[in-house]
């Protein structure tokens, strides 16, 4: 996901966005995973939250 994110920024740093078709835009979300993979990807992020904020959810 951090990865996905710095091409993204990237990409906005470099000047105008190029719009894709949606063909393009469902392969590049296969080849990159789905919710699994965002969920996993997550966890991480959950576990640090978590530890740092204990009353997160109270």
């Amino acid at each position: 996901m951090e990865r996905s994110c710095q091409v993204q920024l990237t990409a906005r740093a470099a000047g105008r966005p190029v719009l894709i078709d949606h063909k393009q835009a469902v392969a590049t979300r296969e080849q990159l995973g789905g919710d699994l993979v965002a969920w996993i990807n997550y966890q991480p992020l959950w576990q640090d939250i978590s530890r740092s904020e204990p009353d997160l959810l109270s």
